[in-house]
């Protein structure tokens, strides 16, 4: 078994391709972050943000390229010794039948202060109180019986559960409301105090003011990388100097 991960992550020249394809949706994507910090990822669409998610929690294997953590590759890391140090929360979030803190949980061993720790981080504990069980109520099939920014709530409680070092969250602000939005800037602000490298794609302004540095995408490759306020100072210019064209290159933080 190899040591604990601290958290540091190497993303060596990446290509990426979708399974069973040879077309690549990423090319050349090269970055790395240190324990504790947080990275925004910005692109329009079909810019291949949610590819690079797969790929760094080793969903998606590279077809060139690593993405390192601690200096080990994630796609040969023994996926149960590397999977609890690993915080997830994809575009689509995915409840499954089961109660509230069984999905929090990853469905493993419930640990009850771990899983409340987790909701509070996000805000969800007051709701789940209130809820007919509690922490044992059914969300049903698929989590039908929660309304969507409840259920992205559960999931990125789920994503935080047990402080995993590195965490992935794809857009994790879509189906929020304000207060969801301020808890989401809180538990990204909480996580990378403790240590945990974050990465978040996002289209929203919100989640810019805690990020320590910013990666542009587009059409699968990297157009900048480095400190947030480098970046999008960068890109305010090339606005400046061009007509705007649309999307994130003309507005760093367009929807």
């Amino acid at each position: 078994p190899l040591p604990p991960p601290r958290g540091d992550l190497q993303v060596e020249p990446l290509m990426v391709t979708a399974p069973n394809s040879h077309v690549p949706i990423l090319r050349g994507v090269n970055f790395a972050l240190e324990a504790g910090e947080v990275l925004a990822v910005v692109g329009p669409s079909a810019a291949g943000k949610t590819t690079l998610a797969r790929a760094l929690v080793g969903l998606w294997p590279s077809a060139a390229g690593k993405v390192r953590l601690d200096g080990v590759d994630v796609n040969t890391w023994n996926k149960a010794e590397l999977g609890p140090f690993l915080g997830y929360l994809p575009q689509g979030v995915e409840l499954f039948e089961g109660s509230v803190a069984e999905n929090i949980a990853r469905f493993g061993e419930v640990d009850m202060g771990r899983v409340q720790g987790a909701a509070e981080t996000v805000g969800l504990h007051e709701f789940i109180q209130s809820l007919p069980q509690g922490y044992d109520t059914p969300v049903g099939p698929s989590g039908t019986r929660l309304s969507g920014g409840q259920r992205q709530r559960v999931g990125l409680a789920r994503a935080l559960y047990g402080d995993p070092v590195l965490v992935v969250l794809d857009e994790p602000n879509s189906s929020l409301d304000e207060e969801g939005d301020a808890a989401l800037a809180g538990a990204i602000a909480g996580a990378s105090a403790r240590g945990a490298t974050v990465v978040v794609i996002t289209h929203r302004t919100s989640i810019l003011g805690g990020a320590h540095k910013m990666l542009v995408l587009r059409d699968g490759q990297q157009q900048a990388f480095g400190p947030r306020d480098e970046v999008l100072a960068a890109l305010q210019q090339a606005a400046q100097a061009a007509p705007p064209a649309g999307g994130l290159m003309a507005r760093p933080a367009g929807a």
